[in-house]
C-alpha cells in the first residue's frame, strides 16, 4: 500500500500529514496548524475518536455555503473550544465543551450564518483572549 507523506514546516514546527489538506490559521497573531475538513465524511467525523490535539493544532471545517452550523461532541475523547467564523471574522464561540460520549441531543450552534468552524483545545480561546469580531486569516500550505 502506498502512503504519501507530506512534511511541511509551519511556524517553526514540522507537520506530517497523510494526504490531508493543511492550513496555517492566524487569529490576531496566534498561529495554528489546521487540518482541513471539506468532504461530507470529513465534515461529519471531525475530530471524533482522536485521543488528543497538539497545543498548536486545530481542525478547520470549510462549508460550501454560509448557514447556521450545529456541532455535537460525538465520540470525542477530549474537551474543545469551537470557534464559528463567517467570511474571516469570528461570529461566536462555544468554550470548554466536555466530551458527550454518544449523547447526540446536545448541539452547539453558530448562532448565525457561518462558512467556517475551527475546533481547538479547550481553553485556547480564553488563554489567547479570542473574542467575537476578531479577524481570522487562513493560508493553505498543501493541496
Amino acid at each position: 500500500m502506498f502512503v504519501c507523506l507530506l512534511i511541511i514546516q509551519v511556524a517553526g514546527h514540522l507537520v506530517v500529514s497523510t494526504d490531508k489538506k493543511i492550513a496555517v490559521v492566524n487569529i490576531d497573531g496566534r498561529i495554528l496548524k489546521a487540518e482541513i475538513a471539506e468532504s461530507p465524511r470529513e465534515l461529519y467525523r471531525g475530530l471524533s475518536g482522536r485521543r488528543y490535539l497538539c497545543p498548536d493544532c486545530a481542525m478547520l471545517f470549510n462549508f460550501k455555503e454560509s448557514a447556521e452550523q450545529l456541532f455535537v461532541m460525538r465520540d470525542m475523547k477530549f474537551p474543545l473550544d469551537i470557534i464559528f467564523i463567517n467570511n474571516g471574522r469570528i461570529i461566536s464561540l462555544a468554550q470548554n465543551l466536555s466530551p458527550d460520549k454518544n449523547k447526540l441531543d446536545r448541539y452547539y450552534s453558530s448562532q448565525g450564518n457561518c462558512n467556517q468552524v475551527l475546533e481547538v483545545n479547550a481553553g485556547f480561546a480564553a488563554e489567547n483572549n479570542i473574542r467575537t469580531g476578531d479577524l481570522v486569516g487562513f493560508e493553505i500550505v498543501n493541496k
